[in-house]
């Protein structure tokens, strides 16, 4: 076996290590709790009404789901959200990472019904929140304060621990 034929194998897994080490080390603020979620300067997508600031401060509590079209876990997690909507409780998305195309495909494949949608594509909103991952989703209150986040995709047995967040916010 010639040198760059060992060589290159080696420098190319170095990179791959070196890349993934600064990605998972990058600075995240602290999670928002107990401030006004960041402003949204989100995209639209067709056939959803589009997510705005005002849309977080019209007093009643928000669940604000940070997902992705690629997100495994956030196809799981659709059927608890519906649940949550079918109980009165708004629920908004936003798409991180993501197409408009591959959105809707997502939203049609899962179901899933947002009341507003935001795109994220250059992911600056879960940044601004403190997030690292997806899928997340955040309580806000009335007044577009962050009262809460539960981290993963939700769970049929994570539900009463959300509403309570929600009844709380209230």
């Amino acid at each position: 076996m010639t040198p760059s034929r060992v060589v290159a194998p080696v420098a190319l897994t170095l990179a791959l290590v070196l890349l993934g080490v600064r990605w998972a080390t990058r600075p995240v603020p602290p999670p928002a709790i107990g401030r006004p979620f960041p402003p949204l300067n989100a995209g639209a997508l067709m056939g959803v009404p589009p997510l705005r600031d005002a849309d977080l401060r019209g007093g009643h509590p928000t669940l604000v789901n940070l997902f992705a079209s690629w997100c495994l876990p956030c196809r799981a997690e659709a059927p608890q959200l519906a649940t949550l909507r079918t109980q009165g409780i708004a629920v908004v998305g936003i798409a991180v990472r993501d197409t408009p195309v591959d959105t809707a495909a997502f939203l049609a494949a899962t179901g899933t019904r947002y009341g507003r949608l935001g795109l994220d594509p250059h992911e600056r909103i879960q940044p601004a929140l403190g997030s690292a991952g997806i899928p997340e989703t955040w309580v806000v209150d009335g007044a577009g304060i962050v009262r809460a986040r539960f981290r993963g995709d939700l769970h049929p047995a994570d539900l009463p621990a959300v509403e309570a967040a929600v009844a709380a916010a209230r």
